[in-house]
């Protein structure tokens, strides 16, 4: 039962439209869960925006990067509002069972957890008859408790993706590693002493796929950690997409820079994994990662509105602290939805990831031969302005006639013919952006070995560097809605990388 106005206040940034084509199931909400809570920052503990943007422009020769336990300490929570609301969970039958920086994890029944937060949720059901747990419109909570939270996450899931069904070898063959690492002039290092985390949405990771990717290309490289988030399961017994995800992931980030470790940081596959996955990579002070990919997206509008602020926040400390964020663009062009409107994924239009999107690389074509991949995600936020440092995305959002926002994505690279990668032991040629966002966190940890020092946030310093000289046009082709051209534009960004130019420009030896 919805309680009423006088008793309790809609919770600013919580609400949620009901999801597309989704239908109310007659099966009831049941079991225990657990919820992630996030709270305000404490006073005067506002992440320094203006300071992360100033280091994505500063040589990384030039940075100093904060400390993950002072960065945590200065900008979490505030112990009084977690007191507060731990007082209030108590009167509802709810246990607070762990505490992380702005964020509480809470366990109970689902009645009384949609009880305490004046939830409306049900057991929805898409038109292929996968079912998962739904709320829509806005969360409540008394006064005193919604001045201080910003939202439980964990009530509404986000549907589980498609089955997979057999999987066999194709025809095309893969680009070879060393086609890879030749076209795109990857520095001459392996990643050693480089952690790359991955964000892994409940996908399971395969060790004995990943074995026989690396032996099969003749590859020694360290063996992954799977590191659990919460509640995320560990197997299961359906093969999904995000399986092949996570065999994507892990197997180009080790074939393209083989000594770095990289650990896995297994999530829910809704927005409380997301924001704990992430939280939990950024702040890993025993792992510490200076590279975090992410093969994962929604339509802006499928988020509430503070997930996106919390995200966004999320990847304000990353830069702060010194990590890389890469983010797939989509595999599904400009996200046009029946109403015709295009629009882009999050988390990739956060400003303060590095978005990547994909190019075709023709049979025989040489290094300047690529085009745009007609399926490669981009477009223009509508949740995140243009940053200062893409101004370039202003002119292009006329050219189209679409408002401006956040132009997506930043950079790109080859997503067909694909990579190598080993899935239920078949090996295969996959791309798709879920390949081009770790094939940068692979380059990305080769420039932090060759450096001795995290790039960390470094968009600016491609955006301001002249074009053509650290990233190669994109100039044909395109998605269903952008055509690549000269210079930025919502399919390739910027263009593919050459590596060594960029490592050369990150040391302010640009052209020589």
């Amino acid at each position: 039962m919805q309680p009423g106005p006088d008793m309790r206040i809609s919770i600013d940034g919580t609400e949620r439209a009901i999801w597309p084509d989704a239908r109310p199931s007659a099966e009831t909400l049941d079991g225990v869960i657990w919820l992630t809570a996030w709270l305000r920052p404490r006073r005067g503990g506002e992440l320094d925006v203006g300071k992360a943007q100033t280091l994505g422009a500063t040589l990384p020769s030039n940075r100093t990067y904060a400390d993950r336990a002072t960065l945590t300490q200065q900008t979490g929570a505030d112990p009084a509002d977690v007191d507060l609301l731990r007082g209030y969970c108590a009167t509802h039958g709810i246990e607070i069972v762990a505490e992380h920086w702005r964020s509480v994890v809470m366990s109970a029944p689902i009645p009384k957890l949609v009880e305490a937060f004046g939830a409306t949720a049900g057991i929805y059901e898409l038109p292929d008859k996968r079912r998962f747990r739904h709320r829509s419109g806005a969360l409540h909570a008394p006064p005193d408790v919604a001045a201080i939270l910003r939202g439980p996450f964990g009530i509404h899931q986000w549907p589980r993706s498609h089955t997979v069904g057999a999987l066999h070898g194709g025809t095309i063959a893969p680009l070879a590693t060393n086609e890879i690492t030749a076209r795109y002039r990857f520095p001459d290092a392996d990643g050693s002493g480089e952690t790359v985390g991955i964000l892994q949405m409940r996908g399971a990771f395969n060790v004995n796929d990943f074995t026989k990717s690396m032996h099969a290309q003749g590859i020694s490289a360290k063996t992954p950690i799977v590191k659990r988030v919460d509640n995320a399961e560990l197997t299961h017994t359906i093969e999904t997409a995000k399986d092949i995800e996570s065999a994507i992931d892990t197997q180009v980030v080790a074939s393209l820079a083989p000594g770095a470790q990289i650990v896995v940081y297994a999530t829910p596959d809704d927005e409380r994994g997301v924001l704990d996955g992430i939280r939990s990579a950024i702040f890993d002070d025993e792992h510490r990662p200076s590279v975090l990919s992410i093969s994962f997206g929604f339509p802006e509008q499928l988020w509430t509105p503070v997930a996106l602020t919390i995200l966004d926040e999320l990847f304000t400390a990353a830069a702060l602290l010194g990590v890389t964020i890469l983010c797939a663009s989509g595999d599904h062009g400009a996200q046009v939805d029946d109403q015709g409107v295009a629009h882009v994924l999050a988390p990739a239009s956060s400003p303060f990831a590095h978005a990547c999107g994909g190019t075709r690389v023709p049979p025989g074509a040489d290094a300047t031969g690529e085009t745009g991949w007609e399926s490669s995600g981009g477009g223009f936020s509508a949740r995140f302005g243009i940053p200062g440092w893409q101004s370039v995305a202003a002119q292009a959002a006329s050219a189209y006639h679409a408002a401006p926002g956040r132009g997506v994505p930043d950079v790109a690279a080859q997503v067909w013919p694909g990579y190598g990668v080993v899935v239920e032991g078949s090996q295969l040629a996959l791309g798709g952006t879920s390949a081009a966002a770790p094939a940068w966190a692979a380059l990305t940890a080769r420039l932090n070995q060759r450096l001795g020092k995290p790039i960390g946030f470094f968009a600016p310093l491609l955006y301001g560097a002249a074009p053509g000289t650290i990233l190669r046009d994109v100039l044909s082709g395109g998605n269903d809605r952008y055509q690549c051209a000269p210079g930025w534009n919502p399919c390739a960004g910027l263009g593919v990388p050459i590596g060594d130019a960029i490592e050369n420009a990150l040391r302010g030896q640009a052209g020589r």
